[in-house]
């Protein structure tokens, strides 16, 4: 959570890669902490811990790139798939694996699996808890693109920089219709605020030299 306060509120920031070291991306729950829980009362507050955490990353403010190097199974999926972006190395393994341990997604990957991919697709994942290579995970639709392992890093930060190149005020205003989106906002409604919040930040001095510049084949400074 520091990380992303510290990262959101600075102008320098415009996009944040999330990823593992070692063999796995995101291995999941501290199984000896979670087995160590009893019932809803302990459960719960434990949960809701991470499920908090996720859920600031799925609706940051800024985009969030998940740079899949390895294994990332059960919480590792739901981590995932909080993400704004997951691009994957071929060694990488997935699996929503919750079903097979008698419990289901604890921290919203579920929920956000059921946004993210056709109901048919995700359900199937979710209740056969099957565990899938990089390019399955890409056919389903819940990885984006499969490099190979030496390229992956290469490829993410490419991707990144395309970003980072853009002005923040115009990342914002993008990452903001697509929190609108996720609210469950009418289009129409969402239409309305994306016209309002270009209305905001036409003629400011940085689109006005932008413009003249194309105007007159100059090259902006």
């Amino acid at each position: 959570h520091q990380v992303l306060q510290d990262c959101q509120a600075d102008p320098l920031v415009k996009v944040l890669i999330v990823t593992g070291t070692g063999r796995s991306f995101v291995s999941g729950g501290d199984l000896n902490q979670f087995i160590a829980v009893r019932g809803f009362e302990q459960a719960h507050p434990l949960l809701s811990k991470v499920t908090g955490l996720l859920s600031t990353i799925a609706q940051y403010s800024k985009p969030v790139i998940a740079m899949i190097n390895g294994a990332a199974v059960g919480g590792g999926c739901e981590f995932a798939g909080a993400c704004h972006f997951r691009f994957t190395s071929d060694r990488a393994t997935f699996g929503f694996v919750q079903i097979s341990m008698h419990i289901t997604t604890g921290w919203g990957g579920g929920s956000r699996l059921l946004d993210l991919l056709p109901e048919s697709k995700a359900l199937a994942l979710l209740l056969t808890g099957d565990r899938l290579r990089a390019e399955e995970a890409k056919s389903y639709g819940f990885v984006d693109e499969v490099y190979p392992e030496e390229a992956l890093h290469e490829e993410v930060y490419r991707f990144a920089r395309k970003i980072a190149a853009q002005p923040l005020t115009g990342i914002e205003a993008y990452m903001q219709i697509l929190k609108w989106k996720r609210m469950g906002l009418p289009q129409e409604e969402r239409i309305r605020r994306e016209v309002s919040q270009c209305a905001h930040l036409w003629g400011s001095p940085e689109h006005v030299a932008v413009v003249e510049s194309f105007l007159t084949k100059r090259p902006t400074s």
